[in-house]
C-alpha cells in the first residue's frame, strides 16, 4: 500500500511536530515509527526511511492530523500518548486501533496482551459496557488464537473481574 493508501485507511495513528520534526506511528505489516526531518527520513521499517510510511505522516501533517508538542521531544511517542490521554475517547480509538492490528500480526500474542492491559486499565477507571462489550469480543479472537497461552487464561480472568465490577 502507498503513502496515501496508508494514511486513507486509517493506518496513521498519530503524528507529532516537535520543533522541526515529525514523528507517526504507522500500521502496516507491523508497526512502524517514523521521524521526518527536513529532507532526511527515518523508519523502522526494512527501507529505513523515504518509503510509504514517510509519505503517511508527512501526508497526515498536510491534512492537519497531528499534535504540535509544546516542549522539543527526542522522540514523538510520549508526547502522542500525552496527547491522547488527554482525550480519552481519541486514545480509546487508537487503543482499539492498534489492538486489531496486533490480533492480525502479531505472532506471539505479547503486542495483543499489552494493549488488553491497557483497555483493562481504562475500563477499570471508567467502566462502559459497550466498550466491555468490544473488548469482550476481541478478547474471545484473541483466545482463538493463543489457546494453550496461560496469558490467555489470566486476560479472560481479568477481563471477567471487570464485568463483574461494572455490574456491581
Amino acid at each position: 500500500m502507498d503513502g496515501e493508501g496508508l494514511y486513507y485507511s486509517g493506518r496513521v495513528l498519530w503524528v507529532v511536530k516537535s520543533g522541526n520534526r515529525l514523528y507517526g506511528k504507522v500500521l502496516d505489516d507491523y508497526p512502524y515509527y517514523v521521524e521526518v526531518n527536513g529532507d532526511s527520513s527515518f523508519c523502522t521499517c526494512p527501507l529505513g526511511g523515504n518509503c510509504e510510511h514517510v509519505r503517511a505522516v508527512k501526508i497526515a501533517y498536510e491534512r492537519g492530523f497531528y499534535f504540535d508538542c509544546p516542549d522539543e521531544e527526542p522522540f514523538g511517542e510520549g508526547c502522542a500518548y500525552s496527547m491522547l490521554n488527554s482525550v480519552p475517547e481519541l486514545r480509546w480509538r487508537v487503543l482499539l486501533r492498534e489492538l486489531e492490528h496486533a490480533l492480525e500480526t502479531d505472532e506471539s500474542g505479547s503486542d495483543a496482551a499489552k494493549l488488553f492491559y491497557e483497555a483493562f486499565n481504562i475500563l477499570g477507571k471508567d467502566p462502559d459496557a459497550r466498550k466491555l462489550t468490544l473488548i469482550g469480543v476481541l478478547l474471545n479472537e484473541y483466545s482463538a488464537l493463543f489457546p494453550d497461552y496461560a496469558l490467555t487464561e489470566r486476560l479472560k480472568s481479568e477481563f471477567q473481574r471487570l464485568r463483574i465490577r461494572s455490574v456491581g
